[in-house]
C-alpha cells in the first residue's frame, strides 16, 4: 500500500533507543517530526508538529506510556499510538488498548517487526505484539503500573522510594495509588494490599 511520507513523534528518553528508532526508520516512508523525553512535553509537541503516529515509551521519566496515551485521549487527541517496551509485560496489550493505544511493540525486536507495526497502525489496524502475556484472569481490576505500585506497598516502600524504583514523580505514584484504592473500595494503604491480595492481584 501506497501510504505516502508518514511522520512520527518519538517519546523516549533514552538516548541510545532514539537513535536505534531513527536508525532502523531510514530510508522508509516513516519521519521523525518531533522528539520528547516527558510525557508532559507531549500535548504541545503534537499541536505544533502535527505527527500521524505516535511512538511512546512504556517508562517515562515523569509516567508510563500508558498514563501518558490515556491523558492525550482524556484532551480529545486521537494520534495513533504504539507503545514500545524493553521486556515482555504481562497484560500490558489490554493495558495498551484500554488507555486508548493502536499498538505495541519490544526494543529487543528488529528493525522490520518496529517497521511492520508502524505500518500496521497507519493503514488503521492494531498491532499488538502476541510477545506480551495475556493479563491473567481477574486482574483486570488494576493497571500494570498500579500493581507495580501496590507490591512496592505491600513490600513496604515509601512514596519516595516507590517514585525512586518506578522512574516516576512522586505525584504519579500518589496518583496511581489513589486509582488503585478507588478501584479495590480501600482508604488506607494496609486495606488496599489486603484487599489486593483478596483478589489475587498481586
Amino acid at each position: 500500500m501506497n501510504r505516502g511520507e508518514q511522520t512520527i513523534l518519538l517519546v523516549e528518553d533514552d538516548a541510545m533507543v532514539r537513535g536505534w528508532v531513527r536508525q532502523a526508520l531510514r530510508d522508509s516512508e516513516f519521519r521523525i517530526a518531533g522528539e520528547a523525553e516527558h510525557g508532559r512535553d507531549v500535548a504541545e509537541l503534537i499541536e505544533r508538529r502535527r505527527p500521524d503516529l505516535l511512538l511512546v515509551d512504556y517508562r517515562l521519566p515523569d509516567q508510563s506510556g500508558t498514563e501518558l496515551i490515556r491523558e492525550l485521549r482524556r484532551v480529545g487527541i486521537a494520534t495513533p499510538a504504539v507503545l514500545m517496551t524493553a521486556n515482555n509485560e504481562s497484560g500490558l496489550n489490554e493495558a495498551v488498548r484500554e488507555a486508548g493505544g493502536q499498538g505495541s511493540t519490544l526494543k529487543t525486536g528488529s528493525a522490520d517487526e518496529l517497521l511492520r507495526a508502524l505500518r500496521t497502525v497507519a493503514d488503521g489496524q492494531n498491532a499488538f505484539d502476541a510477545r506480551h502475556p495475556p493479563r491473567a484472569p481477574g486482574r483486570a481490576l488494576l493497571s500494570p503500573r498500579e500493581r507495580e505500585a501496590l507490591k512496592l506497598v505491600a513490600a513496604g516502600a515509601t512514596n519516595n522510594s516507590i517514585a525512586a524504583t518506578l522512574g516516576v514523580g512522586e505525584e504519579t505514584v500518589k496518583t496511581l495509588l489513589a486509582r488503585s484504592f478507588a478501584k479495590l473500595g480501600a482508604r488506607k494503604r494496609a486495606e488496599a494490599v489486603s484487599r489486593a491480595h483478596e483478589l489475587r492481584l498481586l
